[in-house]
């Protein structure tokens, strides 16, 4: 079951981190969601339509270092590997909820959110799917998409492969919000300590990548066996 469902279990494992990631932020940055950048691109085209706010620096600089996590999944695999990739998106991760939790209080909220900004931009290029559907695992609405329109279809033509995709869509989005959830748990019994939580998730996750590249070696190195034999 694991070998089969390992690339399944691992994309759900980041789901339930991006949730968790995504809920924190919300409950302590006055209610910003440090997975994207849609709000800031928004705001900063506002300022520019004649909008008085003075946190523009604050949000140019943030899509800047959401940039630099997106660019840095080019750079890591031709430098490194795949499989190292995903590692260091997990150790960010891991990096990026330590430094949240111990920021000081009275820091600018947008600048708090940084290390999840740059976090969770690695994580969306690291982790973009598995079984042959593309899914985000720190944000939910295509998701939510592929999640409706795949059970309408399936519900109107009984097609299999609609509802084996939604169900795998309905997972993510389960995950998802689990992590949620266990955010919002964390945030009210510890505050900003409850950072600290999400890196509990993000040991099976190593453990669960380090599994896939040991599988992955294993079919290589049989497949090298059967072509030295033939």
């Amino acid at each position: 079951f694991m070998k089969k469902n390992l690339p399944v279990l691992i994309h759900l494992n980041m789901a339930l981190i991006g949730g968790f990631a995504g809920g924190f932020a919300i409950l302590n940055h006055n209610d910003l969601f440090g997975s994207a950048q849609t709000a800031n691109m928004i705001s900063l085209a506002l300022d520019f339509g004649g909008r008085n706010d003075n946190l523009w620096l604050y949000r140019l600089l943030g899509v800047f270092v959401y940039i630099a996590g997106l660019a840095s999944t080019v750079l890591i695999p031709k430098i490194f590997s795949n499989y190292h990739l995903k590692i260091i998106s997990i150790l960010v991760d891991v990096a990026a909820f330590i430094i949240v939790a111990f920021l000081p209080k009275d820091t600018n909220i947008l600048l708090s959110l940084y290390p999840l900004f740059f976090a969770m931009a690695m994580q969306w290029c690291s982790f973009s799917g598995a079984e042959g559907y593309n899914s985000a695992t720190i944000f939910s609405t295509n998701n939510l998409r592929q999640f409706i329109t795949s059970f309408t279809e399936y519900f109107y033509s009984k097609d299999q492969k609609a509802l084996h995709k939604g169900i795998f869509y309905g997972r993510v989005l389960l995950f998802f919000h689990i992590g949620v959830v266990i955010s919002c748990i964390a945030s009210f019994s510890f505050q900003s300590l409850g950072a600290l939580i999400g890196i509990l998730p993000t040991l099976p996750a190593l453990g669960i990548v380090w599994l896939e590249e040991h599988e992955r070696a294993n079919i290589k190195e049989l497949m090298t066996e059967k072509a030295k034999s033939a």
